[in-house]
């Protein structure tokens, strides 16, 4: 029970930790841990400093913006690249933060602010994604100059379209033309590291794992990096909330906007202070059941800003009751079924998690 009609949303610190440090054993180069959306929506104020203590040394943010709150919070001591490119050269270089660049007149732009050849170069080159990063062609043309050659730290990066399918083609074909850039690269270099591996990429073949420098994003988070597989980590988030109003209706009651679910039976239905704007995506109305004490209430009707509906008609009465507190992601509730009742992806449901709700951070 609760007098409280808030969601909590807990949030396990140390199930983050171990999660880097299973990902960062499967990398033969190590893994960074990434950190952009607010630490996929979990709280980089938290999450960062303890994947820091955990042994991250490098950390990639979307933004600048998100670079810039990332260097305040872990202070000078870790490597940040911002994977969107470079934009403003010049808070780049006065936040610390290294660009991933991603064309030709990104290269430019970096030499021109740091007035001289860069001791350290983070390319994106495209093996097929069709998203950010160089041409094959452009990336070629940049590992044959001085500029490339000169700096003597270098990263050379790209990014898996459908890691989290084993089976997918474009896996092998993408680590092909990963291969062939790192040979132009230079890989035996002394300061040469390449980076191609995401979540679902540490679970490939050794061949995957064997490129370099992992970068683990979702999976840190307790996401399944496994679609249809055993979760291979620990998940991370417990999301509860309160029912705050039970009434028993008859049957052939409607329930809901448009009236799209109706009582076959006199029922009892309990009102949940969780919404869309939460996070429960209205596309899963009328998939997704919750547990109160261990015992299935699906939702029914269509699921509202801030309140969804629950059938508890066959539930012992003691728990028919306002504050009678519903486990709606936790043991045996995963992300996953939220995604694949509203037919979307596990990382759109973890970086959607209720901004309103009680946040209770746990070290264990």
């Amino acid at each position: 029970m609760t007098d409280d009609f808030r969601p909590t949303l807990s949030i396990n610190l140390g199930a983050i930790a171990d999660n880097w440090r299973a990902l960062n054993a499967r990398s033969a180069g190590g893994s960074a841990a990434v950190i952009k959306a607010d630490a996929y929506g979990l709280g980089a104020a938290d999450c960062g400093p303890a994947l820091l203590a955990a042994g991250a040394e490098r950390f990639f943010v979307a933004t600048l913006e998100e670079g810039c709150r990332l260097r305040a919070i872990l202070s000078g001591a870790p490597w940040i690249g911002v994977l969107e490119g470079l934009s403003d050269p010049s808070a780049f270089a006065r936040a610390a933060l290294t660009p991933v660049l991603n064309t030709p007149e990104q290269v430019q732009a970096w030499l021109q602010v740091r007035g001289s050849l860069p001791t350290e170069l983070v390319v994106h080159v495209d093996t097929g994604m069709n998203r950010l990063g160089l041409s094959p062609e452009a990336a070629a043309g940049l590992f044959g100059s001085e500029v490339w050659r000169s700096a003597s730290r270098r990263l050379l990066m790209s990014h898996l379209a459908e890691a989290e399918d084993p089976t997918a083609p474009s896996n092998r074909s993408q680590l092909a033309a990963f291969t062939a850039a790192m040979e132009q690269a230079e890989p035996g270099a002394e300061g040469f590291t390449a980076s191609l591996i995401n979540s679902s990429g540490h679970f490939l073949s050794e061949d995957f794992c064997r490129i370099g420098l992992g970068r683990p994003g979702v999976a840190l988070y307790g996401a399944n990096p496994c679609p249809g597989q055993p979760h291979p980590l620990t998940p991370v988030v417990s999301l509860h909330a309160p029912l705050i109003q039970v009434r028993r209706v008859p049957a052939n009651s409607p329930v809901g906007y448009g009236s799209t679910w109706t009582t076959a039976r006199e029922s009892v239905l309990g009102v949940l202070a969780l919404g869309y704007a939460d996070g429960w995506p209205r596309a899963a109305s009328d998939r997704v059941s919750v547990a109160l004490d261990g015992h299935e209430a699906p939702q029914v009707g269509r699921v509202s800003m801030d309140t969804v509906v629950l059938d508890l008609t066959d539930l012992p009465s003691a728990l028919q009751q306002v504050g009678t507190l519903a486990t709606v992601i936790g043991p045996g509730l995963p992300l996953e079924r939220f995604a694949e009742g509203a037919g979307t992806i596990n990382y759109e449901i973890l970086t959607s998690l209720s901004r309103r709700a009680k946040r209770v951070y746990l070290s264990a």
